[in-house]
């Protein structure tokens, strides 16, 4: 193991070609932009919230096989909610034979506090909490859900912290922009699979925030600075490339839905995640909408994570770290 980079490479060179297909292709039937909100209720720029958003999206009522989802009625929306509508729209896509049973698309809605038949108790999910509080999660939030599912595997590598004070050990070195741009994880990622960037602060803010993992609600700490996406490539120039919903930014309204880019070096630590198995999707039926994935829950004021614990989340042993 490189103890500054905690690089982890794929257990298993496995791509599941159809499925890495069937998502790419899922972008393509959501709007471009649609506004960017993570704001909880309406407002004069927005009519309804993200949450409200997704809920209209995902239509089905008690005795459906499966749900409808409309991606344009998943406006305005954010990172999260972005990667979690484009999966359920790609297991849609993929589930052609109906392998994933009705009770595992049951729990898969997102229960966001709203009353319907459904959801008669109008309960809402906490980070961690059920299928969808685990996909809006901080931290490596899909990695460790597929993990739970057995469904495919992960890939992690750290730039490593900058300030020793961040540090998690005195072996741990913050790799310089060279290195880290020629690191392999750039070139085992492939286009379709599931990533958390945890974005470097060094240079455009002074701070390590990019080597935390998650958010423990103490005033004055550094906390996660996180992004979703679907990974994309890698551009001709060197710069990683992904589809998520972009935002924050000066003119909300106009933001969403979008390809963009970046340097490596924008990125401090990274997490992608290979879905090889989606049928496996049918074990979420045993994932009632209450049940509380520890791990996850905690990163939502509670506690920050380790790299060790992140690693055992997303299924990754001592033995196969590099």
């Amino acid at each position: 193991m490189v103890a500054a980079t905690h690089y982890v490479s794929w257990t298993q060179n496995h791509v599941n070609w159809l499925w890495q297909r069937t998502i790419v292709a899922a972008i393509d039937k959501f709007p471009t932009r649609g506004g960017y909100y993570t704001g909880g209720h309406p407002n004069d720029t927005f009519a309804k919230t993200t949450w409200r958003g997704l809920h209209d999206a995902f239509q089905m009522q008690p005795g459906d096989k499966r749900p409808l989802f409309d991606p344009m009625q998943a406006q305005p929306s954010f990172c999260s909610s972005a990667t979690y509508a484009v999966l359920i729209q790609a297991l849609l896509d993929f589930d052609k034979k109906g392998v994933i049973s009705p009770e595992a698309w049951q729990n898969m809605k997102p229960y966001v506090g709203i009353r319907d038949e459904m959801n008669p108790e109008a309960l809402g999910q906490d980070d961690g909490v059920g299928f969808w509080g685990r996909c809006n999660a901080n931290g490596p939030s899909l990695g460790v859900l597929v993990n739970e599912l057995d469904a495919g595997f992960s890939i992690t590598a750290f730039r490593g912290a900058k300030n020793d004070t961040v540090k998690e050990s005195p072996a741990e070195r913050y790799l310089t922009d060279d290195e880290w741009r020629a690191h392999p994880v750039w070139r085992q990622a492939v286009r379709g699979d599931l990533m958390k960037i945890f974005w470097n602060r060094n240079e455009t803010r002074g701070h390590d925030g990019g080597a935390i993992i998650g958010y423990d609600g103490i005033k004055g700490h550094l906390q996660e600075a996180g992004h979703s996406v679907i990974f994309l490539g890698m551009s001709t120039d060197g710069r990683v490339v992904y589809w998520s919903s972009n935002g924050p930014g000066s003119d909300p309204a106009h933001m969403g839905y979008s390809v963009s880019s970046c340097d490596p070096i924008a990125i401090q630590r990274v997490v992608f995640t290979r879905i090889l198995h989606p049928e496996r999707f049918d074990r979420v039926r045993d994932m009632a909408p209450t049940d509380i994935n520890q791990y996850l829950y905690d990163l939502n004021g509670h506690r920050h994570s380790t790299t060790a614990q992140l690693l055992q989340a997303i299924g990754i042993k001592a033995s196969s770290i590099n």
